[in-house]
């Protein structure tokens, strides 16, 4: 819109009474400039301010009237500018000529003041009227713009959230569904209709930790985002991971109106980490604990026996003639026989004692709540005899023995250092008389 201030006015006329007469009657209320010909007011035009209303004289010597009007209208910087023509022609061929070349009005002369104050306020309120319609038509065509740019945005956000990989849950406040994305549907197994109007506990499997669920409440009550893993169930049945990213939405009072949830499943990830986990820990060939492993459990043992006054103890196996056997039949048949082994001792001892292989053909026992030295070692010489039955594998009939050494605490050390070098004694010295036997340890020399 523009602001209100005096309207520029050119007046154009070669002759000066006609000028005094016209200034008289528009100076008071206008901002009037005058020319005295065609060129002159063609050249004013030029510079700026452009007036809003030209009058302009029909009759002028060089270029007249209608001549002036049609290069004004030819040229775009001044062509909507309104012209009205004064003349002493009133025939009609005279005012058709004076439409047809661009003006907008006339006025006879000689002029009378009421009629040019009226024709000039018509004009220029016309005028101004105009441009504030193309001003509007001007915002409205932005505004059209910007809605329109903002549809395509929306649009845009629609697709990405409708072709997500990823599950997309929105929530009113009171955690019912309102909106669930296509890969919901074919990640759970419900679709939208079964899922729209639920609370999103519908997926809950009872495997998640109650801690986890209150976290997720607290920072989400606060109007603070949340993001954790949760143990959810589809529609099936099926168990499966999920990594969830969920944060409130507020309302222009700064209320939470709605939740947000976008969840990746990441069962491969969990199930990957936890095999790299069962790598680290676990014998590659055997699947036995390896020495890290066990003995992690041989301090969690020796803390539970300490705190209960019970005995455990130690045993180290090394197996006799598995050399010749792996030079004879190859490491394929080696290793068979390895897992074998492992197999067969496994099967020989509770469920609450650990079998473990550290490394080659040594293997290392666990035994929980040992009652004394001779129960120890009748379960040590169980498993000797256990290994000494043959093995068939590959169609051979193989045959090992083994060396034991045992060492029970708190008899025979107070840690898993010390009750490991004094069963590695034993089985060595086992070795040393021959093998096939094993030995108690029988206590340090003095």
């Amino acid at each position: 819109m523009h602001s209100e201030h005096p309207a520029h006015i050119l007046v154009v006329d070669d002759t000066p009474t006609n000028l005094e007469v016209l200034l008289d009657i528009l100076a008071q209320d206008y901002d009037v400039s005058i020319a005295t010909s065609g060129d002159q007011a063609l050249e004013l035009l030029k510079r700026n301010p452009l007036p809003e209303l030209i009058l302009l004289d029909v009759m002028m010597p060089g270029l007249d009237g209608y001549q002036v009007c049609e290069r004004i209208k030819a040229d775009p910087v001044t062509r909507d500018i309104p012209v009205i023509f004064v003349t002493a022609w009133s025939d009609a061929d005279s005012e058709t000529r004076a439409l047809t070349s661009g003006g907008v009005d006339f006025i006879h002369k000689p002029v009378n003041a009421a009629v040019v104050r009226a024709r000039v306020r018509l004009q220029l309120a016309l005028r101004r009227q105009t441009r504030d319609l193309e001003d509007r038509l001007t915002e409205i065509a932005q505004a059209h713009e910007e809605l329109r740019q903002a549809h395509d945005q929306l649009q845009v956000l629609w697709q990405a959230v409708e072709q997500s990989p990823t599950s997309i849950v929105i929530t009113d406040r009171d955690a019912h569904i309102l909106y669930v994305n296509p890969h919901f549907a074919r990640e759970t197994g419900y679709t939208a209709a079964e899922a729209l109007g639920q609370n999103p506990r519908l997926l809950q499997s009872g495997l998640t930790d109650p801690a986890v669920f209150s976290a997720m409440w607290d920072k989400l009550t606060r109007g603070e985002p949340w993001v954790g893993e949760l143990v959810n169930r589809r529609k099936s049945g099926e168990v499966y991971w999920e990594e969830a990213q969920i944060a409130p939405v507020q309302d222009a009072c700064g209320e939470v109106s709605r939740y947000v949830a976008v969840k990746l499943n990441i069962t491969q990830r969990k199930e990957a980490n936890e095999r790299l986990a069962y790598m680290a820990n676990h014998d590659a060939l055997t699947d036995l604990p390896n020495r890290v492993l066990f003995f992690e459990r041989v301090d969690q043992a020796l803390a539970l026996a300490r705190r209960n006054g019970t005995r455990l103890a130690l045993l180290f196996i090394d197996l006799d003639k598995f050399k010749p056997i792996n030079d004879t039949w190859g490491h394929a048949v080696g290793d068979q026989l390895l897992k074998a082994v492992a197999q067969r001792l496994s099967a020989r001892v509770r469920d609450s004692d650990t079998v473990g292989r550290i490394g080659g053909d040594e293997f290392v026992i666990l035994l929980n709540q040992v009652g004394t030295a001779e129960d120890a070692a009748r379960v040590a010489d169980e498993l000797r005899h256990g290994l000494a039955q043959p093995f068939e594998l590959a169609g051979l009939n193989l045959t090992i023995s083994a060396s034991i050494g045992v060492a029970l605490f708190p008899d025979h050390g107070q840690d898993a250092i010390e009750l490991a070098r004094h069963a590695d004694e034993g089985m060595y010295q086992a070795k040393q008389a021959g093998g096939d036997g094993l030995r108690l340890f029988a206590g340090d020399a003095p």
